[in-house]
C-alpha cells in the first residue's frame, strides 16, 4: 500500500486534535517562570527563556502544541504558581 493510499483511508477519528497551551503575560518574577517553564517541559534555559520573552513582550506565548492529554500536566506544573495560562 502506497503512503498516498494510507493518507486516504485515515479517518477523521483517528487524527489527533492539535492544542496549544498558551502562557500570557503576568506580573510573576522572571526567573520564577523560567524556572517552573523549565520544571514544566524540561526544555532547556535558553528556550524557557525565549517562551517568557515572547510572553512578556507580546501578551502571549505557545508553550506547546500537541495532544491535549500531552499538554495538561504542563498546564498544571504552570499553574502551580498561578501561571496564567489556557489550552486551546
Amino acid at each position: 500500500m502506497s503512503t498516498k493510499e494510507q493518507k486516504k483511508n485515515i479517518t477523521s477519528d483517528e487524527t489527533p486534535v492539535v492544542k496549544r497551551l498558551i502562557l500570557f503575560n503576568s506580573n510573576h518574577f522572571w526567573n520564577d517562570v523560567v524556572l517552573q517553564l523549565i520544571k514544566a517541559t524540561n526544555y532547556d534555559i535558553l528556550h524557557c527563556e525565549q517562551i517568557a520573552i515572547i510572553a512578556h513582550t507580546s501578551g502571549k506565548a505557545v508553550v506547546k502544541s500537541g495532544e491535549l492529554n500531552d499538554l495538561i500536566p504542563i498546564d498544571k506544573v504552570l499553574k502551580e504558581i498561578n501561571l496564567i495560562t489556557k489550552i486551546k
